[in-house]
């Protein structure tokens, strides 16, 4: 009976050793009293230097008192806690400089222990490093909100900060504008030189946009050849100006579409500001689309109306 007890207790010794994912034993004091697992160096450091040190001898203060909270709760409530942490190596002070380098994101489970076999009431905290899942959640976020081509605001996204900035504007009682630019010269090329130099005329397009704006306000591209940008405390005359300069950064752009044949990118571009008590972004696209279609009849490729 001694043997199988002391080979049972040998196998969960080397199963619990073997574990991937650490599982720290942690006084209510916030003393690392054990460590079981943690193998994989790819997603972890090694946690053994920290047994007999507190959290707030190893870890950042705010982080300390974060995680020590935790801990009591589980003590207290004597229930299952859970807790997402992010958490560089380099920040935990005595652990060995191998495993994972950068911030780290992590999941962690924290049950109490029954008894008091470590001297003091304790819990289970189970660590999981969930670092690429947080990455593929933050390209997902990313892609939803975001144009694939040129990174700006997608239509959607776009229209909808457009509205919450309006109605900032209108409680502050403060100005905001509107511009559209639109690529002329992008139906010629992509039915004379194909939809890959269409993306490259699009491309240097935002480029010259984002150099242009990208500190002034949000830039949004709505369609393949259609491009936005919302400005708050910009009154019209100022965003017309804007608007100008970018155009002038947009032609300036140089495109070479056959070894013979280069050629310079050219736009429209309607500008508007918020006027009405219930003027919302559809209000303010509408005018913008009407002083593009009324440049289509006229000599000049900027309007403000």
């Amino acid at each position: 009976m001694a043997d199988q007890q002391q080979h049972l207790a040998s196998n969960l010794v080397a199963i619990a050793n073997a574990m991937p994912d650490p599982i720290f034993v942690m006084g209510q004091d916030g003393t690392y009293l054990d460590i079981i697992g943690g193998k994989e160096r790819s997603l972890y450091a090694d946690g053994h230097p920290l047994i007999g040190k507190t959290y707030q001898q190893v870890l950042p203060e705010k982080m300390a008192m974060r995680f020590l909270n935790v801990v009591q709760k589980a003590v207290k409530t004597q229930s299952l806690q859970e807790i997402e942490y992010q958490l560089a190596n380099a920040e935990v002070q005595g652990i060995e400089p191998i495993g994972p380098s950068g911030g780290q994101w992590y999941e962690a489970r924290v049950y109490p222990i029954d008894g008091e076999a470590y001297g003091q009431p304790a819990v289970i905290w189970l660590a999981i490093n969930i670092t690429q899942r947080k990455h593929m959640e933050e390209q997902i976020e990313h892609l939803s909100q975001n144009d694939a081509l040129t990174g700006f605001y997608n239509r959607d996204f776009f229209l909808n900060l457009c509205d919450e900035l309006i109605n900032k504007a209108q409680m502050n009682n403060q100005a905001l504008s509107l511009i559209k630019i639109d690529l002329d010269c992008f139906k010629n090329i992509t039915d004379g030189y194909g939809h890959e130099m269409g993306d490259q005329a699009i491309l240097q397009a935002a480029h010259a946009l984002e150099v242009t704006c990208k500190d002034l306000g949000y830039l949004g591209r709505l369609s393949c050849d259609q491009f936005m940008l919302v400005l708050e405390g910009v009154k019209g005359v100022d965003a017309f100006r804007i608007a100008k300069l970018a155009q002038e950064k947009i032609t300036a752009q140089k495109i070479r579409l056959d070894e013979n044949t280069t050629t310079c990118l050219t736009s429209k571009a309607g500008v508007t500001e918020l006027r009405e008590a219930d003027d919302d972004s559809r209000h303010l696209f509408s005018r913008v689309q009407e002083a593009i279609v009324a440049i289509k009849r006229s000599r000049e490729n900027t309007k403000m109306v």
